[in-house]
């Protein structure tokens, strides 16, 4: 075999692997490419298709490899973009085996082991030599002899082919393998999707950590600046410290200031104890009035 690809022993060596040859060699077209076909044509011509057992024949008896069969999807491919009318009147298999003897033709070359003649292809496939070669020769009419496929064509057909035979197995077992999974997972850019998710969730995470950040700073900073203010009909309560009115004790009637002379000093206390709760306070803090005057007398000397 002489192809025209330079990696053509790691493309077969792709193909045993992608399109579940499993041990064998991809030297004809397995079961799967021939379901593939009859596929193509059912969707592809809209007035005819192919039948199941001509595909599997063409596949068991014919000459054909993966890589010429994708050739042949490209030329068919190119046909019907070229002259549709052609590819929509012409039955499928007049079309299908024309497309895989010119594109065996085109990967291998005329002195190679590999080289089959149209003599041969006929009489593989049990149809007369002339029939094929006047399908041939009208093929590649329409075609344009436009016979050429760069490698990247050939890629991209090939990766169509391995999805097609991935999802194929996975509709059918209800299961992957490693091989199908790798295939599949190409056709999403999974790599993509968990990059932008990865991001995401890294932006979310950020801006939750700043709005915590801010919320406990503000909290904060509101807690210092406010004091706590308790007003208590008329005694102020501000950071632990007890304010009291100023007392006028020119207004005490004389014989308070002769308190010291006649009476005891709880008696004084008393005294002016019920003078203050007179002038407005509250029955619930007369302890603190009666403390805050006998420490106002304790620390004065009256002299009348």
């Amino acid at each position: 075999m002489a192809p025209l690809f330079t990696d053509f022993r790691k493309i077969r060596k792709r193909m045993k692997r992608t399109l579940n040859y499993g041990s064998k060699q991809p030297a004809n077209l397995n079961f799967p490419l021939s379901e593939l076909v009859v596929e193509y044509f059912d969707k592809k011509c809209t007035f005819d298709y192919m039948e199941p057992e001509t595909s599997t024949s063409i596949s068991k008896n014919g000459y054909a490899d993966p890589c010429s069969l994708v050739v042949a999807l490209v030329y068919l491919d190119r046909l019907r973009c070229q002259n549709k009318n052609y590819f929509e009147s012409t039955d499928p298999t007049a079309l299908y085996i024309p497309a895989l003897v010119l594109a065996s033709k085109y990967l291998h070359d005329a002195d190679t082991y590999d080289r089959v003649s149209n003599s041969e292809w006929a009489e593989s496939l049990k149809i007369n030599a002339d029939e094929l070669n006047e399908n041939e020769w009208s093929f590649v009419k329409n075609l344009d002899w436009n016979v050429s496929v760069k490698n990247e064509d050939f890629e991209i057909y090939l990766n169509n082919m391995e999805k097609w035979v991935a999802n194929s197995f996975l509709k059918k077992n209800d299961f992957v393998t490693y091989n199908e999974l790798d295939i599949l997972s190409s056709a999403v850019p999974i790599y993509d999707l968990i990059r932008q998710l990865a991001e995401i969730f890294s932006s979310v995470s950020l801006m939750y950590c700043l709005t915590l950040a801010l919320l406990s700073t503000t909290i904060q900073k509101v807690h210092f600046q406010q004091q706590p203010t308790e007003i208590i009909e008329g005694l102020v309560v501000k950071n632990q410290t007890l304010e009291f009115p100023k007392f006028d004790f020119g207004n005490l009637s004389p014989s308070i200031w002769n308190i010291g002379k006649t009476k005891n000093r709880s008696t004084e206390t008393n005294l002016l104890c019920e003078k203050q709760m007179e002038s407005g306070f509250d029955f619930d803090i007369e302890k603190s009035c009666r403390n805050n005057i006998e420490h106002h007398f304790a620390s004065t000397v009256f002299i009348k």
